[in-house]
């Protein structure tokens, strides 16, 4: 996956939960002003539900190795220092567990992307290479690339997660509307 298709991706996928509200905006690399400076923000998610304004602050890590909670720490100041109601931290890396205790503790999302084509495994005697994405999409279907959603789960150091694209966005949606409506 190429950063570009990384990026596209992740636009792609905001944008399919724009049902969620009339006043549904994604925005990509938006300067937020911070009580502490400005802040160049890979994607913002602007809505209004039940009369309220939403902001949420999205950074998207197109990595090799695995997101350490650092990172997970300074999308987390980010959002105090701007007021944001949500943060969700997107990467093609998977996230250390000191990354994904501290996404839970403080509420913020986390997802994974990566090809779609890696949702499928076939073992064969004869060592057959990998499905291409072309192949994994006329054989079986798959879409070229797909998400999962780490949030938390309804017990304690229990966590949930769940797929997610742009044509399955209903995870992505209940994560915006979970603590808005309460």
């Amino acid at each position: 996956m190429t950063a570009a298709e990384f990026e596209e991706f992740v636009v792609e996928l905001l944008r399919s939960v724009e049902h969620v509200s009339l006043d549904f905006t994604v925005a990509s690399h938006e300067t937020v002003q911070g009580a502490d400076g400005d802040y160049d923000i890979d994607a913002t998610v602007r809505y209004e539900f039940l009369g309220m304004e939403f902001l949420v602050l999205v950074e998207a890590k197109h990595h090799r190795h695995p997101i350490k909670r650092e990172l997970v720490q300074v999308l987390h100041q980010k959002l105090t220092s701007v007021g944001a109601q949500k943060a969700l931290m997107v990467s093609s890396a998977p996230y250390q567990s000191g990354a994904v205790n501290f996404a839970k503790a403080h509420g913020i999302a986390l997802l994974t992307i990566t090809e779609g084509r890696y949702t499928f495994e076939t073992k064969s005697a004869d060592g057959h290479p990998a499905l291409t994405r072309e192949e994994a999409r006329k054989h079986f279907g798959l879409p070229a690339f797909t998400a999962h959603l780490y949030t938390p789960g309804g017990s304690p150091g229990v966590t949930r997660v769940q797929a997610v694209g742009p044509a399955e966005p209903a995870a992505l949606q209940e994560w915006l509307r979970k603590d808005v409506s309460q």
